[in-house]
């Protein structure tokens, strides 16, 4: 009789857990399919939650016991920021059906072990900030933005940033001048005084080193803060040649990549390359491998005026590479300043150490590192709609040597 009587108990307490299927009820359930459970949670985050079974009418979410969002229709997403710091976060869903039913699920995030910490170099990011104003394309450097103002993603993901700094930090400069036979005579010579200013205009800590270049190197300088170090040795070059433009280029990153501080490449030419066996192309991933600023004084101004034609290619050919040059400056984060009249040389390299001095430079610690040469993108966002940014596009996250 006892016996019975346990077997009964069992079988109304299997009934109470399941009373869905027994009274033909659709059943509801949620879950949460995204991010993933047993990983770490840093930054902004997507949390998407799956509603089974009957529909429902509202989800809400919270994260670690607070209130971060709902919703009244699918799909389930939310953006929920749960901050930088190494500690486990939990999630919870709870979702709501017309009938009253309620449906709750969980996720637990843990801190990364001390064990599991990846050392990654701090990377900087060199971010020109303007607005509308009076200089002469219309706008003006945006000083005084705070550490705050400006929020840097990697991969899409929030990152910490943990130097905060303006254009003070020193700066390690080549300056690549075009001495091929178009640069002759009184062209060359302004080109010259040119890098003299940039030179004088340099800071205590910063260093440069001159490359006057054709087909070959013709005459160097090696690094040297001192203007007349740097100048004095070209005197007397004359120009001749052809142009082999990303062959330098890709000399110039290479002696980079073993220097300190900021590091900024500077070429002046109209960037018809003839005699280079490097394309342009054959740049990018280096250019995305280097955290060097490619800034172009371009001779000439438009490119569309510049019809060039040699055995290596026809005319729409070196248009590409302009163009294709143009977007490697633009990848690296540095500029163009057109350059009608080379006597007007030495305002433009001014105007080029100016902007370099008024940018912000941003230091992290890449999270997640995956070392696995992958393109990372960057982006900036700054905190008033009036300013403009102009910074990298990425990089290549290759491991360390």
């Amino acid at each position: 009789m006892r016996r019975r009587a346990i077997f009964r108990a069992a079988l109304l307490a299997a009934a109470a857990l399941v009373p869905p299927l027994l009274s033909g009820a659709e059943r509801f359930e949620v879950g949460i399919v995204a991010p993933l459970a047993g990983r770490p949670l840093f930054g902004e985050i997507g949390v998407e939650v799956e509603v089974r079974g009957a529909p429902a009418v509202r989800v809400e979410l919270e994260v670690d016991g607070r209130a971060a969002g709902e919703r009244t229709a699918p799909p389930w997403r939310f953006q929920v920021d749960v901050g930088e710091e190494n500690v486990p976060h939990r999630l919870l869903a709870v979702a709501h059906a017309a009938d009253g039913r309620r449906a709750e699920a969980q996720l637990e995030s843990p801190a990364i072990r001390v064990d599991e910490v990846v050392e990654a170099p701090l990377r900087q990011v060199y971010v020109t900030a303007t607005r509308t104003g009076t200089g002469a394309d219309g706008e003006e450097p945006a000083l005084g933005l705070g550490r705050s103002e400006l929020r840097l993603f990697d991969e899409g993901r929030p990152q910490r940033l943990v130097t905060f700094e303006r254009g003070d930090v020193p700066l390690t400069a080549v300056l690549l001048i075009d001495s091929s036979l178009s640069m002759r005579g009184a062209a060359l010579a302004a080109a010259l005084a040119g890098a003299r200013a940039f030179a004088e205009s340099m800071a205590p800590l910063d260093e440069a080193s001159v490359l006057l270049i054709s087909d070959r190197v013709v005459r160097r300088t090696p690094f040297a803060r001192e203007p007349a170090a740097l100048v004095d040795g070209l005197a007397g070059a004359v120009g001749r040649g052809g142009s082999a433009i990303h062959d330098h280029l890709y000399l110039a990153l290479t002696e980079l990549a073993g220097r300190q501080g900021r590091r900024v490449v500077i070429l002046l030419s109209d960037g018809v390359d003839l005699d280079s066996l490097l394309s342009a192309r054959d740049l990018e991933p280096v250019v995305g491998g280097s955290p060097a600023l490619l800034y172009w004084i371009r001779l000439g101004g438009d490119p569309g005026r510049v019809q060039r034609r040699s055995v290596w290619r026809d005319f729409a050919e070196h248009a590409a590479e302009l163009a294709a040059l143009a977007r490697l400056v633009e990848t690296s984060g540095g500029r163009i300043f057109d350059l009608p009249r080379v006597e007007e040389a030495g305002e433009v390299f001014r105007a080029v150490l100016a902007e370099l001095r008024a940018q912000y430079v941003l230091g992290y610690y890449p999270f997640p590192r995956r070392g696995d040469g992958s393109w990372r993108e960057i982006r900036v966002t700054a905190g008033r709609p009036d300013v403009r940014l102009r910074t990298r596009e990425g990089y290549f996250d290759d491991p360390e040597p």
